[in-house]
């Protein structure tokens, strides 16, 4: 049952049962090779801008970058690298604002085989292939451990999300299109509307002559008799313009009022 247990526990890259330790500030690794010349190595180092403060001491060339510095200029965010006989130490700082020291290390990996590969290529500093090929296998187990099922589904939902966010931009884009369309076929309208009902009101509205039509009509049907509210609310009209109307027509003999 013990040897269940601890195979269980390896199965789980081995941390399972682990303490995690204070967060590192600093971290290193070696790359084994040869040093082809010293003094080219320095000259080599020295014609790259990314290097800062090289120099060369009993055939131990020593070079700098530096990503970022302090207030006072000293180096803060930084890659030191020492090149000797048998390979190159490579040292590094891990501030607390980098977020992950593991990433960190990649990232300098990465930079140092870029290096490894320009001056192999110079004839200055020959990397042991074999050795880079265990830093390149350390490397991808790194990256392995970020690369769960959770990360790699969390990142195919993400990728999934940014094309339907990028679809949703377009279609909104065409919406806020159709719309400014729209906004100008509704007030063309309103305009329309405005222009109909003016002529509606125009058209509403009796002549004099036309009115006492009306007006005698209405009397001839309901027996000589005249419902003023009930006339005014059927043609739509004033009350003062109908007394003035029946004035009229009383003068001139039309009706007479009783």
């Amino acid at each position: 049952m013990m040897t269940l247990f601890n195979s269980v526990l390896k199965g789980n890259n081995g941390n399972a049962n682990k303490v995690p330790g204070p967060r590192p500030d600093s971290g290193s690794f070696c790359v084994k090779g040869s040093l082809q010349s010293a003094a080219k190595l320095k000259s080599e180092l020295s014609g790259m801008s990314m290097f800062s403060g090289v120099s060369e001491a009993d055939g131990v060339v020593k070079a700098m970058i530096v990503e970022s510095t302090d207030r006072k200029k000293n180096p803060y965010l930084f890659i030191r690298l020492s090149f000797k006989a048998d390979g190159a130490d490579v040292f590094f700082s891990i501030p607390p604002e980098v977020p992950n020291p593991e990433i960190r290390k990649l990232d300098v990996m990465r930079s140092m085989f870029t290096i490894a590969s320009l001056l192999e290529k110079k004839g200055a500093f020959m990397p042991d292939r074999e050795d880079l090929y265990g830093k390149m296998t350390e490397a991808f187990a790194i990256v392995k451990n970020f690369a769960d099922h959770d990360s790699l589904k969390m990142k195919f939902e993400l990728d999934s999300l940014r094309r339907d966010n990028s679809a949703l931009k377009i279609e909104l884009s065409n919406l806020k299109e159709e719309k400014e369309g729209l906004n100008h076929q509704l007030v063309e309208l309103e305009k329309k509307c405005t222009h109909f009902d003016e002529r509606v009101r125009q058209l509403e509205s009796l002549t004099d002559r036309e009115l006492d039509r009306e007006i005698v009509k209405w009397v001839e049907e309901h027996d000589g008799k005249l419902d003023d509210v009930r006339f005014c609310g059927s043609l739509r009209i004033r009350g003062s313009r109908l007394e003035e109307r029946l004035d009229s027509l009383s003068r001139s003999g039309v009706i007479r009022f009783v």
